[in-house]
């Protein structure tokens, strides 16, 4: 640091000749052997010069010139050779001035601080001495004051005291940082023994003290030599107030004081700054508060003081005697004056902070018993003094609200101590809300204003004071309310989602609308276009900014803002994924209301925005897909866990209620119930599924009944049923998703799992029995799987796990087709595989068993949804595999016998045959009548879907996926064999068409086209010697094949495609 501007210069020499002028005053003696009774010949020059070189600058340069006087006394101290001097004039910053002023002692010094009435700036340095220091210095002060003692010298040590018990020193300004280096130097260098100590209160074997604890010791000493010279009321509450504060921040550390609340806080710190106001007329408001902020903030600075054991009980005996021999006096120096003394304020509130520590080490049993009596009778004695002056607060100046209104927007526009605590306080007080000063404030230092709680005070307060005072510029209202979302905007998106909340919690789903309409001024116009923008532009538009808008209309009314967030994420193509991003981004929204209602906001906004509106099925997608991001877990929540909306509750809105409903929703229920079960949430305390809260067994019931609703799908009736096949299969994975969900609860709650089990069981006995079996995987343990009698003459069943139900339309001659109802449960597929009873080595039975089984898949398959389709064709295969199934294998469709090697393609020729043969029955006039036209339309379908399986097995026999031209006579290259089930299999697709009843048979016309174009691509890897005349008979068997066709449009585009083969 550069201190050259401060070392000779036109203060330091006005400071040396009034130093010199001095000396010539006090002659014979010098300055350095000058006593308290020679400064009256001396202070006059000196004084006068301190204060004309700090004019200027009266802090800084009056600082300056002690810290110069006492780094001269300290230099005093040293024993410096030449070579130390050398070295110091390089060095030592203070040098120069030093050398030109007369050697002094700590009298004049002393002296000078009492008529300067610095003692703060003499504490600040006394703090930048190493710490051993401290005690001899103070210790010199008390022996100062000791002799001839005065009214000025008690005042001057009170004062010093005071100070000392204030002053931080943690943040040091340059003149201190200077001081402390260079007095360090010079105390390093004393031929004194350092730090020495007061002799008067000797420590503790176990209680080792530093110097600096035995600081306040030492004032103590002093305090006890010169309270005989203490007569002045005034000076009588101060050392009261001093002991007293000594006492509470020294003598019991273990006592944590808290900080003061905030609003007591101002209301002393308005105390405080209007008695400084009355005694200081030339002081700023911003001084003022500084003082006072030190003031309030000692109890913190001071605890780095400890007294002693001895010394604690000195002190308490020390006030305890003090209040004895002044406590009328004092008490009627506090009652009879007309205003409150500064003095007086502060040893009454010191006394109170005593009081209420001594009551509270009572009570923690402290104190030891010998000293408990002790500290009782001195809280017996504050107690008194309290006693009779009772207003003593209220005749101070602590609730003007005006003042500590100013102190309070002067200590947040200055950033000064707690400043942070201040702006809650600024932003939840109603009483200066609105005011000119209060709206320039909040504007000047809006940045401090930006933090989630402090904006929702700042809403709190200005709806409690529009809606309970009214009478206020709407200008005003608005420009604040503009302001304060402002604010909010510039919050990140997880600070704007807990002022949402508390804004919800606070004032309900319509947000500020419901109670003051200057917030929602331009409301309706600013949501409309905010969301035309994000519909319009989904993947232009900034999501951050897009989050940014919808949380700042959400303020304002959460409730319109979901609803055109819902509305919109339905009706445009596409917006849904966009919107559930913004909705998840605000977990706050998961708002259940006051009464902890089980359905949020997020899901009333959706019944009643979508629910039962859902115009087309895109709508009902996206109203779909919508609902699942929201049950996703959100990005932005500070929990990994929190979502939207929870399955729960997602379940309980929109399936419970209408799962039995047969409208044009109920499809739409169940894909909502699969895609809930299908969410993972972690388990509940003691491992409960969610599904559990939404009465799992009723809702097994529902869909059960739905289920059995099938076995009379076909059946013509008035009223159109309202589900289609595939809903089937989305009814069958959800029954078994809600089992394997609620199976592992079972032992948690056995008593009511056991009584649940029954009631259903009772519940589902006029269910179909297959309905029943579904419910296997939570039945097994408890019940036997009952089938039809009939079942048991062709499996062998364990009487122990099933029993026999005697029902009128399974008779005999009937196990099959109750055998092949189970083969369509894929729980029980491999197990029926297994049980079925077929006499191999008896002709008869096997015949017996071939037409039985295709009699009852003529009346399994009409019902079946393609996933049982699927389960029913991998029975076939199975039964074929196994040879308990004959089908034998006309030639209606070949002109020639086939030399090819046709057994590895065996069962896929069987089957299609035996698919055609079922046709063939379902088709005649016998059976004709049984399906409606749509009926018919599912039977295609099947078909396709059966022929799908078998076409894709025969691919896999040829070589390899792509189709290379293989070198003739290749072995097993399966080309020709092929190419003749493909022509075989076209000519059964084509013989069913020509069965069917028109307008059904579109499924087989693409079928059709398919396998063509399967044929096309395969006869270029046919390069036999006569494959040309080979495909020339195939075309022309083809075309007279599909000259059967009846359906002009399908027959000529076949053959446009069988004639570029």
């Amino acid at each position: 640091m550069d201190f050259g501007s401060w070392n000779i210069c036109e203060q330091t020499v006005v400071l040396q000749g009034s130093f010199l002028l001095a000396e010539k005053l006090i002659l014979p003696k010098t300055l350095q052997e000058a006593s308290k009774s020679d400064w009256p010949v001396i202070e006059k020059p000196i004084t006068t010069a301190i204060k004309e070189i700090s004019q200027s600058n009266c802090h800084e340069w009056r600082k300056r010139a002690i810290a110069i006087l006492w780094a001269k006394i300290l230099s005093c101290r040293s024993m410096n050779s030449y070579a130390d001097i050398e070295r110091k004039w390089k060095e030592d910053v203070f040098f120069p001035v030093e050398n030109l002023i007369p050697k002094i002692n700590h009298t004049v010094l002393f002296e000078l601080l009492k008529s300067l009435k610095s003692t703060n700036l003499y504490a600040e340095l006394l703090l930048a001495l190493p710490t051993c220091y401290w005690a001899e210095e103070v210790a010199l002060i008390v022996n100062h004051v000791s002799d001839e003692t005065s009214f000025e010298d008690v005042s001057f040590f009170l004062n010093v005291w005071w100070e000392v018990m204030k002053t931080s020193n943690n943040h040091q300004d340059e003149t201190t940082l200077v001081f402390s280096s260079i007095a360090s130097k010079f105390l390093s260098e004393t031929t004194d023994e350092p730090c020495q100590r007061s002799k008067r209160f000797k420590p503790d074997p176990e209680q080792a003290l530093t110097p600096a604890d035995n600081t306040l010791a030492i004032f103590l000493e002093g305090l006890h030599k010169i309270r005989q010279y203490i007569n002045n009321d005034k000076l009588k509450c101060r050392t009261i107030a001093n002991l007293a504060e000594t006492l509470c921040v020294s003598a019991f550390p273990e006592n944590e004081l808290e900080a003061i609340p905030i609003v007591l806080y101002l209301e002393k710190l308005g105390a405080i700054v209007y008695f400084l106001s009355t005694e200081a007329k030339n002081h700023s408001l911003s001084e003022m508060i500084s003082e006072g902020e030190r003031t309030l903030r000692h109890r913190g600075t001071a605890a780095r003081f400890t007294l002693s054991l001895d010394a604690q009980k000195f002190g308490l005996n020390l006030i305890k005697d003090l209040l004895l021999q002044w406590g009328e006096e004092l008490a009627k120096h506090m009652t009879d004056t007309e205003e409150v003394s500064y003095e007086a304020y502060r040893m009454a509130d010191s006394l109170a902070s005593l009081h209420k520590i001594l009551i509270a080490s009572g009570d923690k049993e402290m104190f030891l018993e010998e000293e408990k009596g002790d500290a009782l009778e001195l809280a017996r004695c504050i107690s008194s003094l309290q006693e009779k002056t009772p207003n003593i607060f209220l005749r101070c100046k602590l609730n003007d609200s005006d003042a500590v209104a100013s102190i309070a927007m002067k200590i947040i526009d200055e950033k000064m101590d707690r400043h942070k605590e201040v702006c809650a306080v600024f932003a939840s007080d109603v009483t200066w809300a609105f005011s000119s000063s209060w709206v320039g404030c909040l504007k000047r230092n809006h940045a401090l204003f930006q933090e989630p709680d402090l904006i929702f005070t700042l809403l709190e307060t200005v709806v409690k004071v529009v809606s309970t005072q009214g009478g206020f510029n709407m200008v005003v209202i608005r420009k604040v309310s503009g302001v304060i979302l402002d604010l909010f905007s510039e919050l990140s998106l997880i600070e704007k989602d807990r002022v949402l909340f508390r804004v919800l919690s606070s004032w309900g789903k319509e947000g500020l609308s419901h109670s003051l309409d200057a917030f929602t001024d331009c409301f309706q116009e600013e949501l409309n276009t905010t969301f035309n923008q994000i519909s319009q532009s989904v993947t232009d538009y900034s999501a951050i900014k897009a989050v940014s808008r919808v949380a700042r209309l959400a303020l304002l009314h959460p409730e319109a803002v979901v609803n055109k967030a819902c509305h919109f994420a339905v009706v445009n193509h596409g917006a849904h994924v966009f919107l559930g991003k913004i909705l998840t981004s605000l977990p706050a929204l998961h708002f259940r209301g006051f009464e902890n209602s089980e359905s949020s906001l997020v899901s009333q906004c959706l019944m009643n925005t979508c629910w039962g509106k859902l115009s087309s099925a895109k709508e009902e997608s996206q109203f779909l897909s919508l609902l699942t991001f929201l049950m996703d877990p959100s990005e932005t929540s500070d929990t990994a866990t929190s979502r939207l909306l929870n399955p729960e509750e997602v379940v309980k809105t929109f399936v419970l209620p209408y799962i039995l409903d047969e409208g044009v929703y109920v499809e739409l229920c169940l894909q909502i119930l699969r895609k809930a079960l299908h969410i993972h949430l972690p388990s509940e305390t003691g491992g409960k599924h969610w599904m559990l809260l939404c009465s799992p067994f009723p809702l097994l019931l529902s869909l059960c009944k739905l289920l059995n609703s099938y076995t009379k799908y076909w059946q013509q009736s008035d009223k159109p049923f309202c589900l289609t096949l595939g809903s089937k299969e989305l009814i069958i994975e959800i029954i078994k998703l809600i089992c394997d969900a609620i199976i592992p609860e079972a032992e948690y709650i056995p008593d009511v799992w056991n009584k649940s089990l029954f009631w259903l069981q009772r519940k589902m006995e006029h269910l179909d029995w297959v309905v029943c079996l579904r419910l296997n995987p939570i039945f097994g343990g408890h019940f036997k799987k009952e089938v039809p009698a009939s079942l048991f003459d062709v499996c062998k069943l364990p009487e122990d796990e099933w029993r026999a139900l005697d029902l009128p339309e399974y008779g005999p001659g009937t196990g099959l087709l109750a055998w092949l109802e189970c083969c369509c449960i894929s729980d029980m597929k491999d197990q029926m595989l297994s049980l079925l009873s077929v006499n191999t080595k008896d002709p008869e039975e096997v015949n017996l068993f071939s037409k039985g089984f295709l009699v009852a898949m003529i009346q399994v398959l009409p019902s079946c949804s393609s996933e049982e389709c699927k389960l029913l064709t991998q029975v076939v295969v199975s039964l074929l595999e196994r040879q308990l199934l004959h089908v034998p294998y006309t030639l209606e469709y070949v002109q020639y016998m086939p030399l090819l090697n046709l057994r590895p393609f065996a069962y896929n020729l069987q089957f299609s045959i035996l698919l055609l043969r079922v046709f063939q029955l379902l088709c005649s006039s016998s059976c004709s009548e049984w399906l409606s036209h749509e009926g018919q339309k599912h039977l295609a379908r099947l078909y396709c879907c059966c022929m799908s399986d078998i076409l894709e097995a025969v691919k896999k026999q040829l070589p390899g996926t792509n189709l290379q031209v293989q070198p003739e006579g290749a072995e097993a290259d399966y080309v020709q064999e092929v190419l003749f089930i493909y022509t075989q299999v076209f000519c059964h697709v084509l013989h069913i068409m020509a069965m069917m009843p028109d307008n059904t048979c579109e499924p087989l016309y693409f079928l059709s086209l398919e396998i063509l174009s399967l044929y096309e691509a395969l006869r270029v890897a046919d390069t036999s010697t006569n494959s040309l005349l080979r495909r020339a008979n195939e075309r022309h068997f083809l075309k007279s094949i599909t000259q059967n066709v009846s359906n002009d449009q399908h027959r000529a585009t076949l053959m446009q495609k069988i004639g570029k083969l």
